[in-house]
């Protein structure tokens, strides 16, 4: 396993952990961006995932995938950026949380999700093709990513669960 100590260290040391520290507006608007940025994240991929799984399929999924693709890739900036503010005040006993890890594993888990689904030749292919249709592979992704960025969601929420 890595270790990430050098990072923590630096995080918990950095100007962005002094300013966190001493200004309480800081912490709200990082804690709003955060929020948000998860609420558009998940609200881009869920209309996406549940068509990938064969919902709406009068629907072309490549113009699903445009709009929404973007849209949950700036809420997941947001939500990332936001987070490591906040994660700054305590970087080490943050990392140390299960609920945390357990987070981070399954963020982990739809991204790679997320970069297997492109290596799939019919997803590359998705604009010259009419994809009103669906296949194994597609609901396999949009399954597994509706499950992670639910668990990611729950954890947000109740981090006590673990």
């Amino acid at each position: 396993m890595p270790d990430f100590t050098p990072l923590l260290d630096y995080l918990g040391h950095s100007q962005l952990a002094r300013t966190m520290a001493t200004s309480a507006q800081a912490r709200e608007i990082a804690a709003t961006c955060h929020l948000v940025g998860s609420l558009v994240l998940v609200g881009a991929l869920l209309p996406l995932n549940l068509r990938l799984i064969g919902f709406w399929r009068s629907t072309l999924l490549a113009d699903l995938a445009r709009v929404l693709g973007q849209t949950a890739l700036l809420g997941l900036v947001l939500a990332l950026t936001s987070g490591i503010a906040l994660m700054s005040q305590r970087p080490f006993a943050i990392a140390a949380d299960p609920a945390f890890q357990a987070k981070g594993a399954l963020i982990l888990l739809a991204g790679v999700n997320a970069l297997l689904l492109r290596l799939v030749p019919a997803w590359r292919l998705l604009d010259q093709v009419d994809s009103r249709g669906t296949i194994s592979r597609f609901r396999t992704a949009g399954i597994v990513s509706l499950v992670a960025w639910a668990g990611v969601l729950v954890l947000m929420r109740w981090p006590e669960l673990i």
